[in-house]
């Protein structure tokens, strides 16, 4: 369990295929089992192991925003865990522009989980030194100073797992922009 720099905030980092890491988080962040957690992925490429199918409406978005803070929702595989997705049939993914992220994407060939590194209900940590101080004395053994992150917003969150898309969260990327790209297409 490590607490990394990405391009909207710090987050908690463990791999998706570890069941005890992913607890950890849940744990961590004082977060109930219900509520999903985001994964981030280093490429498009990556994202087809842990996706059956990538719809038209999300793969334009993908390449309009990825990397980027956009978290897109869609159907998941079986090959991600269901812990992660709070027994929902999908999950968000989310190619950050932070290369902290995607490093350990590509060296781990895994995913990770995205997930603010902050305790439901408080501020998601912008430095290290914020992280720290929400996280001290809790089982994260390292965290990774990558200075103030940028934006300090969350990521947008977009489900594209139906036939017209949902706005879950407003965030970094305003809706309109992304309704320019797919009102059409519904």
């Amino acid at each position: 369990m490590v607490c990394i720099p990405t391009d909207t905030v710090y987050g908690l980092a463990a791999s998706v295929s570890c069941n005890e890491a992913i607890n950890e988080v849940f744990i961590i962040k004082n977060r109930s089992e219900k509520s999903p957690i985001p994964v981030l992925i280093n490429s498009e490429n990556q994202l087809s192991l842990y996706v059956d199918d990538f719809p038209k409406m999300a793969r334009i978005l993908a390449h309009e925003f990825w990397p980027g803070s956009l978290t897109i929702v869609l159907k998941k595989s079986a090959r991600l865990p269901d812990a992660l997705s709070g027994g929902l049939d999908t999950a968000g993914f989310r190619v950050p522009a932070h290369e902290v992220p995607r490093l350990l994407c590509s060296t781990t060939g895994s995913a990770l989980t995205g997930t603010s590194a902050n305790k439901s209900g408080f501020p998601p940590a912008r430095s290290a030194k914020q992280a720290f101080d929400q996280l001290k004395g809790t089982s994260v053994e390292l965290i990774i100073d990558g200075g103030t992150t940028d934006s300090g917003t969350p990521s947008t969150i977009i489900d594209c797992s139906g036939i017209q898309p949902k706005l879950i969260r407003s965030g970094a990327i305003p809706k309109e922009r992304i309704w320019e790209l797919v009102e059409d297409m519904w």
